[in-house]
């Protein structure tokens, strides 16, 4: 049996961007840390472009002098910006290093590889532990392979199966380590949400047309399958997202509430029927969104 992925918490919904996670408070997402930190966790991931580097700050206020890993983004559209760039997450982190820097959704429209290579020098200088990218397709991956790069951050989620096995197939050829984020589909695996939330998730795909109903096809299986394993939808989402076999799952929750059933779901698993049925319906919600989307937000910049 494949061994489940370890996790980590993701921090966007600690620092409020483009309309989404709105309703956060600071107070709660403290809690959330401390939570995380007590249960064992201790892979964190965050992002300047959370909250504008609140999310950092967050994370770097919780845990300074605390022994645990924390990987970051940037977003910089000039070689010469990097080291500023990476230095402002440090100084909100609180940390000396990053353990592993992610190339934060890389324009195809820039030439990336100044950039990387820039970021490459940080290692040099023990800035940086190691490279990723994060929310790149994978044609834009291949041109940058011969690059330091040994993380790709990429869905990991029923809500978007697109390319996952071409991913998965890519990484094991190049030795690369796979994280997978939004394993609850930004809570829209979790049964709460069959009609459009009040924030910029209603804008997603899933409500949209002819993808809705198998969306809500979608949630009637994880019920199904959740009440036959005596577990919430967002546990079953998230030991499907476990049973992938990324290296990383990255879990996301507001509340102390909402991350402690998380924490449990090493005992649980799938057989292959039921992974089947849910990769089946996945597949069919995915094929409603545009075909030249590699995303589920449907952009690329």
């Amino acid at each position: 049996m494949k061994r489940s992925s370890d996790l980590a918490l993701g921090s966007w919904q600690f620092g409020p961007s483009h309309g989404f996670w709105t309703g956060g408070t600071i107070q709660a997402s403290r809690l959330t840390i401390r939570a995380a930190y007590k249960a064992g966790i201790r892979h964190f991931d965050t992002a300047p472009a959370y909250g504008n580097g609140l999310a950092e700050q967050l994370l770097g206020s919780v845990l300074f002098q605390k022994t645990v890993i924390i990987d970051t983004k940037f977003m910089p559209k000039h070689p010469s910006l990097v080291a500023q760039d990476v230095q402002k997450s440090l100084d909100r982190l609180k940390r000396t290093s990053i353990n592993t820097l992610y190339l934060h959704w890389p324009s195809s429209s820039v030439d990336l590889r100044p950039i990387v290579q820039s970021a490459a020098r940080l290692i040099e200088q023990e800035k940086v532990h190691h490279l990723g990218l994060s929310n790149t397709p994978l044609s834009l991956v291949q041109t940058l392979q011969d690059l330091p790069i040994t993380f790709l951050q990429v869905p990991c989620s029923l809500l978007w199966t697109r390319g996952l096995e071409e991913y998965k197939q890519y990484a094991k050829k190049q030795g690369i380590s796979l994280v997978g984020y939004s394993p609850l589909g930004l809570g829209l695996l979790s049964g709460k949400y069959p009609e459009k939330p009040n924030d910029r998730r209603g804008d997603l795909y899933v409500y949209q047309g002819t993808a809705y109903p198998i969306y809500r096809e979608l949630l009637e299986l994880l019920s199904f399958l959740a009440r036959k394993k005596s577990i919430s939808m967002a546990q079953l989402a998230l030991v499907w997202a476990r049973s992938q076999d990324f290296e990383t799952v990255l879990m996301g929750a507001h509340s102390p509430e909402q991350l402690s059933p998380l924490l449990e779901t090493d005992t649980f698993s799938l057989d292959e029927g039921e992974k089947r049925l849910l990769d089946e319906v996945a597949g069919r919600l995915c094929a409603c969104a545009p075909p030249s989307w590699d995303n589920l937000f449907g952009h690329r910049w």
